[in-house]
C-alpha cells in the first residue's frame, strides 16, 4: 500500500484559498461612506434639481390657508428682522441678537426684503423661506445617497421636509423658523462626503449659515468631532470632516461670543420632566400621526394615538433585530439620538414645549424608521415594511398638508400698508400689524414712513 500522501508515496500537498472575507466596516466608516456616482449626469441633473426646488417651493406656499403666505407677514418675520433691516440698515441688522442668539439666515433673508418695495416685502419674505425649505429637501436628497441607496428612501427623507406634518401654525413660510428645518439638514451634511469640490463648498457654507442662525447646533458638537478625529485611509485624517468641525466652532462662536460680552441673553427655566414627556408624546407620535389628528391639547385621543405610533416604531425596531430587514445601524442610532437631543435640549432649558420644537426631531424620527427598513433584498416581499411606511407618511402627509392656522386670519399685508400711508407723517415710523392677530403684545412692523412711500 502507498503511504498515506497518495499513491506512488508522493507527498499530499493541501493548498489554502485566501481569505477573501473582509472586516465589516466600522461604525464611523458606515456613518461617513461617499456616496456612489451621480446617476444623472449632464443636463439632466440640474434639470430635475431646479424643478423639484420650483415645485417644493410652490407647495410651501400653497400649504398656507386663509390669507395666504404671499399677502401676511408672520410675528418676528414683520416685526423683529424685517423691521431692523429697514431701520438699521442689513449689515447692523446682522450683528443684533434676538431671543439669546443670532439669526444670520433670517437677518440674511431680512435684508433681501428691506431692499425691495414695501408692498412686495410679504411676498419676498414667503417666497424666501419656502425656497430655503425646498434647497434644503433638495440637499437632504442629495447628501442622503450613501446611506439609502433605494430613491424611494431618499425620498421619504427629503420630502418630508416639505409636508412636515408638525408646527403648521409657526414655521410655515416663516424666515425666523428657518433653523428647525436647518438642524435636520445640518445632520446630513455633517455625515455627508461629497465626491466633488462644489458638494464641500456647499456643506461648509450651510453648515457655518445654520450654526450661525442657531445656538442648539451645539448638539452637533460630538457628531462632527468624532468625524474630525477618526481616521479616513490609513492614518490621514478626514479633512473634510476638520473642516466641517471649524466651519461649525465658527457658526457657535458668535453665538458664545454674544454671551460672554453680554449682548446676548436668554431667560432660562428648566424643566427636564416636560423636555421627556413632550419628546415620548409629540415629537416621535407627530409623523406617524400628524397634528390635525393629534389635535392642541394632550387629552385621551392624543394618548392613544401616541401608543399606536409608539408601537409601530416597536414594530419597526423588531423587524430590524430579526433582520426581517437590512437596517442602516449606525445612520439610525445617529438620527434616533441626535432628534431626541434636539428637542429635549431647548425644552429642557425654556420650560415650554412649543410645537416648532418638535419639527427638525420628527424629521429625524423619519429618518430611523426609514434607516431601520431598508430591505435585506432585493426581492419585492423585503420592500414591503418601507412601502408601507411610505403609505403611512404620505397618508399623514395629505392629512395635514394644509391646516388651519393664525396666520390664515391675516391681518392683510397690502390693507395694512395702506391704513399706515394714510396717517404717515414726513420722519415718523410706522407701525403694521402683523400675524398673528389678537395676540398681546401685538406683534407690531415699525417701518419709516420714508420707506413706505
Amino acid at each position: 500500500m502507498g503511504d498515506a500522501g497518495g499513491r506512488g508515496g508522493a507527498a499530499l500537498t493541501v493548498t489554502r484559498r485566501p481569505d477573501t472575507r473582509q472586516a465589516p466596516p466600522s461604525a464611523a466608516r458606515a456613518l461617513f461612506v461617499a456616496p456612489a456616482a451621480a446617476r444623472f449626469g449632464g443636463w439632466r441633473g440640474p434639470a430635475l434639481a431646479t424643478v423639484a426646488v420650483v415645485a417644493g417651493t410652490a407647495l410651501q406656499l400653497w400649504r398656507q390657508p386663509g390669507a395666504g403666505a404671499l399677502d401676511t407677514v408672520w410675528a418676528e418675520d414683520g416685526t423683529v428682522f424685517l423691521s431692523d433691516a429697514v431701520r438699521q440698515g442689513p449689515l447692523t441688522a446682522l450683528t443684533t441678537s434676538y431671543a439669546g442668539y443670532y439669526h444670520a439666515v433670517p437677518r440674511l433673508l431680512g435684508g433681501i426684503a428691506a431692499l425691495v418695495p414695501a408692498d412686495a416685502a410679504a411676498a419676498v419674505l414667503a417666497v424666501e423661506a419656502a425656497l430655503a425649505v425646498a434647497l434644503l429637501a433638495l440637499l437632504v436628497y442629495v447628501a442622503s445617497a450613501a446611506h439609502l441607496a433605494s430613491s424611494l428612501s431618499r425620498l421619504l427623507v427629503s420630502a418630508t421636509v416639505l409636508v412636515v406634518p408638525v408646527g403648521q401654525g409657526e414655521v410655515l413660510n416663516s424666515i425666523a423658523n428657518f433653523h428647525w428645518y436647518g438642524l435636520y439638514a445640518l445632520f446630513w451634511v455633517l455625515i455627508w462626503t461629497p465626491r466633488t469640490r462644489a458638494g464641500r463648498v456647499v456643506a461648509v457654507v450651510v453648515t457655518v449659515l445654520v450654526a450661525a442662525s442657531d445656538i442648539l447646533c451645539v448638539v452637533f458638537v460630538p457628531l462632527v468631532l468624532w468625524r474630525a478625529s477618526r481616521p479616513a485611509h490609513g492614518p490621514r485624517r478626514d479633512r473634510h470632516g476638520v473642516v466641517l468641525a471649524g466651519a461649525l466652532a465658527l457658526g457657535l462662536a458668535v453665538h458664545f461670543a454674544g454671551l460672554l460680552a453680554g449682548s446676548s441673553g436668554r431667560h432660562l427655566s428648566p424643566d427636564p420632566v416636560r423636555a421627556v414627556v413632550g419628546y415620548l408624546l409629540r415629537a416621535v407620535p407627530a409623523p406617524l400621526v400628524g397634528e390635525r389628528w393629534l389635535g392642541g391639547e394632550v387629552d385621551a385621543r392624543w394618548l392613544v394615538l401616541a401608543a399606536v405610533a409608539w408601537l409601530a416604531v416597536g414594530a419597526v425596531v423588531l423587524l430590524a433585530f430579526a433582520r426581517l430587514t437590512g437596517p442602516a445601524w449606525p445612520l439610525a442610532i445617529a438620527a434616533a439620538l441626535h432628534g431626541a437631543a434636539l428637542y429635549v435640549l431647548p425644552v429642557f432649558l425654556s420650560g415650554t414645549a412649543a410645537p416648532r420644537y418638535a419639527v427638525a426631531p420628527a424629521l429625524l424620527v423619519v429618518t430611523t424608521l426609514v434607516a431601520l427598513l431598508q430591505p435585506a433584498g432585493d426581492t419585492r416581499a423585503r420592500r414591503v415594511p418601507l412601502y408601507a411606511l411610505a403609505v403611512v407618511l404620505a397618508v399623514v402627509a395629505a392629512v395635514n398638508v394644509r391646516v388651519g392656522n393664525p396666520r390664515a386670519d391675516g391681518p392683510s399685508w397690502r390693507e395694512e400698508l395702506t391704513r399706515a400711508r394714510a396717517t404717515c407723517a414726513p420722519g415718523a415710523t410706522a407701525v403694521v400689524p402683523v400675524a398673528p392677530r389678537d395676540e398681546t403684545p401685538p406683534w407690531l412692523a415699525r417701518i419709516p414712513c420714508g420707506h413706505l412711500t
